[in-house]
């Protein structure tokens, strides 16, 4: 019974693999043949096969995986071992895959060897790996951002990191350090918000990285197309523009301009 639904997982993956260009599947949805073959098989295609870990399989599996182009995207609650992370990153390099690391809870001062610790999340950083981060549910220091921020552009990764609430100053050094930097449009409440926007952008694309916009509640046309010329990334989470309406052609503006996947965590849209 068990090779049954082995063999019905494989057959549902491959099926996906043939008709859709990337996929993404947590690591309880199928077992390590069926993930080994669909990698192999999107990597064919030029496509992505983008496995999230959360601690089902050993290292020496994922490795296997990355190595086939599985682009693995793990966390510090699934992974919390610098020595793991180097492993899969060598692989992911093998594979021309990448590893993505969601750092979850806070950042401390501890020893190297704690996995809250900034000193780990740098170590992860310098490893090959892209480091993401968020402020939903706790305050970030500008300071050990930056940092990590250098920390991973120097070893060729990146920071990327989901910004809620009002604009912070020290968000333009963030950029400055090569971090990619997500924030929704509720983020611009005054116009000093709107005047620090625009550093923030500046900074982040003559570090070579960039600001994605996630428009929520909307925003004039002509401060969004502005925010566009300057260089930002603008992804759009309101219903679409009337065909009339002065926002459709930025809209469709906006839709053509693809944001690297690296840039974001899984999805582009999401805002974690």
């Amino acid at each position: 019974m068990a090779e049954d639904n082995s063999l019905g997982k494989l057959f549902e993956l491959l099926s996906r693999a043939e008709k859709e260009k990337d996929i993404t599947v947590r690591d309880d949805q199928g077992d390590f043949a069926a993930f080994l073959d669909t990698a192999k098989r999107c990597r064919a295609k030029g496509g992505r096969f983008r496995l999230i870990d959360t601690g089902t399989f050993s290292v020496f599996e994922l490795e296997w995986l990355a190595e086939a182009g599985a682009d693995i995207y793990t966390s510090n609650e699934a992974r919390p071992n610098t020595a793991e992370i180097g492993l899969l990153t060598r692989a992911c390099s093998r594979g021309d895959a990448i590893a993505a690391y969601f750092h979850q809870g806070p950042l401390t001062r501890n020893a190297e060897s704690d996995s809250t610790s900034l000193l780990f999340l740098l170590g992860i950083g310098q490893s090959g790996a892209h480091v993401y981060l968020t402020n939903r549910d706790m305050e970030r220091s500008s300071s050990d951002l930056a940092e990590l921020a250098h920390a991973c552009r120097s070893a060729g990764t990146r920071l990327v990191y989901y910004h809620h609430g009002r604009l912070a100053a020290g968000l333009e050094g963030l950029g400055r350090n090569g971090a990619w930097i997500h924030l929704s449009d509720s983020s611009l409440e005054f116009a000093e918000d709107t005047r620090l926007f625009f550093d923030v952008i500046e900074e982040a694309s003559a570090a070579g990285a960039g600001l994605v916009l996630h428009v929520e509640k909307g925003l004039e046309p002509t401060l969004l197309r502005d925010i566009m010329r300057a260089g930002a990334f603008v992804l759009f989470a309101t219903l679409p523009a009337g065909r009339d309406s002065s926002l459709r052609p930025l809209e469709q503006r906006a839709r053509r301009r693809t944001l690297d996947f690296r840039a974001h965590y899984l999805y582009p849209t999401f805002m974690p």
